[in-house]
């Protein structure tokens, strides 16, 4: 589809380019007249060769020839029109400097979602800028791929890898496909066994040849030049999933390095990663967001069936008994988000209900809360923030910015008169996340595209964010945005536009506004913590986990809101005689050192001098 209103000429909407020496005179088919274009299937730029990822506008297409490409590419497209057919259907191929292209694509199946057991499914597979591409294709003949992309597979994994298999690997395949079958594998759980595996069945054994060797053929050239490793979050399991608390939880949040926040049906918890020790705070309500407010040593949470906020002290964190506050008037409350007002002087808790935001200051006095404002809404509340001392509040097809200090008229964030922008209100869309680059700068993301704008709402730059699948949350951490689908997270860096990487995840949704910490719904449901690469340190301290782990919950009897998660007394004696028994289990007797300081590195006898150096005597106490 072809977006109806054609935009002004400085938008990339509409672009005319001149062929050299032309006259003055109306040249019939001498000029492209781009359109920014939303294609239906999986399409490949005309220019650079690479899928143009995206649910809506991946691209420009000229309306006179049909020449399409990516916005980035319409500067460098053949200046005429039409485009000689062999420039558009040249060999296929990716720029081995700047990993940009499609190198091969071809239809294969791959297993039903429960397994080969149950059959073969068709998939378009495309490899294209070092990743796999796979698009699912409905049976029959004249079945297109839809544009959203199914699984995407990035040769960059340290651990990707591609191999025929044997019978023993698909052993409720038939026995004639197996010389058909290869699969793909990349990395899913740091520090685990746990990988994203996919199999494929080419149409032929010799099909299949050309699939594995393609794909191998390209690994070595990416290892060879030497691509940079882009990746930012290494996925760790934060916790034993035998917990049984982790099963339920809708909420965490990461208290320090060694403490974590869980909200679920039974309440909001405390878990001491490192020492296995669990405190419960308040009663038994279901939790279904977590709020830590640090700057006020408060924590405050939608619990119950009424979806109340509370507000806790973050001593309860510690196991003392304390009170909690009610916020009576926020029954029905779906969000809450906090910030600084005032300069940093006051902290401020917004709370959305359906069309209204209730304001409060929040003090270190005996009532700790006092509402200030009340905020109407023209449309149901989907996402907001504090951003620079506004309320940034998104909705369908849009987003403001209200002010909380003193009164005045909302901002709205995408500008009437930007008639490059006037899609968003044409084709309605969710508002599922809004980031603030700079004072002068925001990137409003909808649930189909993602739009840079300036402080007035104007759009500040031509390309947007393309989603590769249809996105169920999204998440920020400056400046990297965390775009949750049902197969995969991707991450995006906001400053470049660069879409640096593919966490391979099924099921997976954050349970933090920063995504560090997430729930994987898989069979075994597992608590998540999301490593940041670039960090200097460790957000938390991420202990060994197993499978097989015997630990149980045990109440404190002296306390009964202490627990601890431990391997019972009779199983841990078990445990110890099987490690005496074997020595590679022996050496996991003494656990590794957490949380300490590298002061001097001492060799073999290094520690001699130093006690000779000693005095033998003490010091006689000065008077």
């Amino acid at each position: 589809t072809v977006d109806s209103t054609p935009p002004p000429v400085h938008t990339p909407t509409l672009r005319k380019k001149a062929c050299p020496g032309s006259t003055g005179f109306p040249a019939k088919r001498k000029t492209h007249q781009f359109f920014v274009k939303s294609f239906t299937t999986p399409t490949r730029c005309h220019q650079c060769t690479s899928l143009m990822v995206g649910l809506i506008r991946q691209g420009c297409s000229c309306e006179v020839c049909g020449f399409s490409c990516h916005i980035t590419c319409v500067n460098k497209a053949p200046t005429a029109c039409p485009v000689p057919p062999e420039q558009t259907k040249g060999p296929l191929g990716i720029d081995p400097q700047k990993g940009i292209g499609t190198a091969y694509e071809g239809h294969v199946r791959i297993p039903k979602p429960a397994g080969v057991k149950k059959g073969w499914q068709r998939a378009l597979a495309v490899v294209c800028d070092f990743k796999l591409f796979l698009y699912d294709v409905a049976e029959g003949k004249a079945s297109q791929p839809s544009v959203v992309v199914s699984q995407v597979l990035d040769m960059r994994d340290e651990e990707f890898s591609v191999s025929s298999v044997l019978a023993s690997d698909v052993i409720h395949a038939s026995r004639k496909d197996i010389p058909c079958i290869f699969r793909v594998t990349a990395s899913q759980l740091s520090a685990s066994d746990s990988r994203c595996s996919v199999l494929m069945l080419a149409e032929s054994e010799s099909e299949r040849n050309k699939w594995v060797g393609v794909l191998s053929e390209l690994h070595k050239i990416l290892k060879k030049n030497k691509f940079r490793d882009r990746s930012v979050y290494v996925p760790k399991e934060a916790y034993d999933s035998t917990l049984p608390l982790i099963k339920t939880t809708q909420a965490a949040a990461i208290i320090d390095h060694e403490r974590i926040a869980l909200g679920n049906e039974e309440g909001l918890f405390v878990v001491h990663v490192t020492k296995d020790e669990i405190i419960r705070v308040g009663d038994n309500k279901k939790i279904h967001q977590i709020e830590l407010i640090p700057n006020d040593q408060l924590v405050a949470v939608i619990s119950g069936r009424n979806r109340h906020v509370r507000l806790f002290p973050m001593s309860a964190f510690d196991g003392r008994e304390t009170d909690f506050y009610k916020l009576a008037e926020t029954k029905g409350c779906q969000s809450i988000t906090s910030g600084k007002v005032c300069h940093g002087a006051l902290t401020c808790l917004c709370v959305a209900m359906k069309r209204q935001v209730l304001c409060y200051e929040l003090f270190q006095s005996k009532t700790r809360h006092r509402k200030f404002k009340e905020i109407q809404v023209p449309y149901n509340v989907q996402w907001m923030a504090i951003f620079s001392e506004q309320l940034c509040v998104g909705f369908q097809s849009g987003f403001l910015r209200y002010p909380l200090n003193g009164e005045g008229s909302p901002y709205s964030m995408l500008h009437s008169n930007d008639h490059t922008l006037s899609f968003i209100a044409h084709q309605p869309m969710d508002a599922i996340c809004a980031v603030e680059i700079s004072s002068k700068e925001y990137l409003l993301c909808f649930n189909s595209i993602g739009i840079y704008t300036d402080c007035q709402g104007r759009r500040s730059r031509q390309q947007e964010l393309m989603w590769p699948a249809n996105p169920s949350s999204c998440c920020y951490n400056a400046p990297y945005l965390s775009v949750y689908s049902e197969n995969a997270v991707d991450i995006f860096d906001v400053n470049s536009m660069e879409w640096i990487q593919t966490l391979p995840l099924k099921k997976v949704r954050p349970l933090n506004s920063e995504g560090s910490l997430n729930l994987l719904g898989l069979e075994t449901i597992r608590l998540i913590y999301f490593k940041n690469k670039m960090a200097e340190g460790d957000e938390l301290v991420v202990p060994e986990t197993s499978d097989n782990s015997r630990k149980q919950m045990v109440r404190n009897i002296n306390n009964k809101r202490r627990f601890s998660f431990r391997v019972p007394e009779e199983e841990r004696m078990q445990q110890r005689r099987e490690m005496l028994r074997d020595p590679e289990m022996r050496n996991k007797l003494i656990s590794n050192p957490t949380n300490f300081n590298h002061i001097a590195h001492m060799g073999p006898g290094d520690g001699i001098q130093i006690q000779k150096d000693l005095p033998m005597n003490p010091r006689p106490q000065e008077s």
